[in-house]
C-alpha cells in the first residue's frame, strides 16, 4: 500500500465518522429542527452519486467511506422528514 492508497483510507474513515455525531444526537433526541431538510437531501443525493462513482471507478475507499456514510445521512433525512 502507497502513501497516496492509506491517505485514501484515512479520507475515508473520516469522512465515514463525520456525520456520527449528528446521527447519535438525532436518534435520542429526535429533535431535528436546526438541521436543514434541503441540505440532507443534497447530501443523499451527492453521497449516492459518490458511492456510484466509487463503485464504477473500483475504489474501494470511496466505496467504503459511502457505505458507512450514505446510511447515516439517510437516516437523518429519515427523522427530518418524520419530526421535522
Amino acid at each position: 500500500m502507497n502513501i497516496t492508497e492509506i491517505i485514501g483510507y484515512v479520507a475515508a474513515t473520516v469522512g465515514a465518522l463525520i456525520f456520527l455525531p449528528q446521527v447519535i444526537k438525532t436518534v435520542r433526541t429526535k429533535d431535528t429542527k436546526g438541521l436543514s431538510l434541503s441540505t440532507f437531501i443534497l447530501i443523499s443525493i451527492n453521497n449516492s452519486l459518490w458511492l456510484t462513482y466509487g463503485i464504477l471507478s473500483v475504489d474501494s475507499a470511496i466505496v467504503l467511506s459511502q457505505v458507512f456514510v450514505f446510511p447515516m445521512g439517510l437516516v437523518i433525512l429519515f427523522y427530518k422528514l418524520k419530526y421535522g
